[in-house]
């Protein structure tokens, strides 16, 4: 049915046109009312497609399939949510790619040049509050400093300076707008967000692989053992000692890797079932910052299956270690190796062994033993059996001769 546009006064009035086609599969209806034009697809199922100017719905009543035998191209404006009652699965026989921000981000400088405007800012932060000089770890900035050290010591410590001008309110004034311009061309988002009500599972590859990353070579390097006493002079004792030798056995397989990269932080938080990892290779953990491992316990342990397993602390400055209660060192030999001084400062030192020293022993008090102190070494003079002196006479200090 169809009304005309006009009615014998002449006002106007909205078209009323509907096409309706019914057969035993579904319906079929066009309809051309004036603002609510649509083409309405149904079959007998109830699934259905709708058509109008503001909304293209479909409904699906059972299982839905779609072949491209070509490519597919999709492009929203707005955002697009999609909702899955059940399982998901995506499988891709090629690569998968997902890239998120603004088309400015990805393609431009504006990263770097947000972070060279930045850069005094974070010069300015990176400046300690005194006026003492100290190098930035990452840019090798040495910032210069005055004030007077400690005259003793030659430390910081001690010492006399002054407060640095706090001048990052200023600086954080000043680049502010130029800021705000170039995160504004950066455009909204460009952030990933992943949640798993349970479990996350992460794998590369089809198979995990095993090679040998490196040997472990039980004597390879030679060291002190230990010092000992022939023909009156002392005598360096060598043993040897394991290396471990790192070899690239996975660098040339196509799969197997991830990587991870964030251009500021990682972090990663877990609740009591802990955080385990495992490698078959190496194992690095670098930074140019402080590295801080603390927890309840911590143990640090190296071995294999030959018992070749070796720790080493290298330390271009300083190594400190304090325990508040014990600290018990156990090993066959034991060597303690300084250029300068060695230093025990301690109330009482004990040596439940037997005690060498190639060099002079000075003691700056008495020096007690429970035994005999033989000079001149075996065969030597015993001060146990070797005496001075003699019973007093008239109560003086003089003793008779010997």
């Amino acid at each position: 049915m169809k009304t005309s546009n006009v009615n014998s006064g002449g006002e106007f009035i909205t078209d009323r046109d509907e096409t309706v086609l019914n057969t035993n599969a579904g319906t079929m209806v066009f309809g051309s009312t004036t603002g609510r034009e649509k083409i309405h697809i149904s079959h007998k199922s109830g699934s259905n497609i709708n058509i109008t100017d503001k909304v293209t719905s479909e409904l699906a009543t059972n299982n839905k399939q779609c072949l491209i035998l070509g490519d597919e191209f999709a492009t929203v404006a707005g955002n697009k949510h999609t909702s899955v009652n059940s399982d998901k699965e995506d499988r891709v026989k090629g690569d998968v790619t997902i890239i998120t921000g603004s088309d400015n981000l990805i393609n431009s400088t504006l990263a770097s040049d947000w972070l060279d405007k930045y850069g005094e800012l974070a010069a300015a932060k990176s400046r300690p509050n005194w006026n003492y000089t100290t190098i930035g770890n990452n840019t090798g900035v040495v910032y210069n400093g005055g004030g007077t050290v400690n005259s003793e010591s030659g430390s910081i410590q001690g010492g006399s300076f002054d407060a640095q001008d706090n001048a990052v309110p200023q600086i954080a004034e000043t680049i502010s707008g130029d800021l705000a311009n170039i995160e504004r061309e950066m455009g909204p988002g460009g952030s990933i967000r992943m949640m798993s009500g349970k479990h996350l599972y992460l794998q590369a590859g089809p198979a995990a692989v095993k090679y040998d990353s490196g040997t472990m070579t039980p004597n390879k390097k030679e060291v002190t053992k230990c010092w000992t006493i022939q023909d009156g002079k002392q005598k360096q004792v060598k043993t040897s000692t394991s290396v471990y030798e790192s070899t690239d056995t996975s660098g040339s397989i196509p799969f197997g890797d991830v990587h991870i990269a964030a251009s500021t932080k990682v972090n990663m938080s877990s609740g009591s079932g802990g955080i385990s990892i495992m490698t078959a290779g190496e194992a690095n953990l670098n930074s140019t910052g402080r590295t801080t491992i603390g927890g309840a316990a911590v143990s640090i342990a190296a071995g294999d299956k030959n018992n070749a397993g070796r720790v080493d602390v290298l330390a271009d400055k300083d190594i400190f270690i304090r325990s508040s209660d014990l600290m018990t060192q156990v090993s066959c030999i034991r060597n303690d190796v300084t250029s300068g001084q060695h230093t025990f400062e301690t109330p009482t030192a004990v040596f439940t062994g037997n005690l060498e020293i190639f060099g002079n022993l000075i003691v700056h008090g008495c020096i007690l033993a429970n035994g005999d102190i033989t000079a001149g070494g075996q065969g030597g003079v015993s001060l146990l059996k070797h005496t001075h002196g003699g019973v007093c006479k008239g109560g003086d200090n003089t003793a008779a001769p010997n």
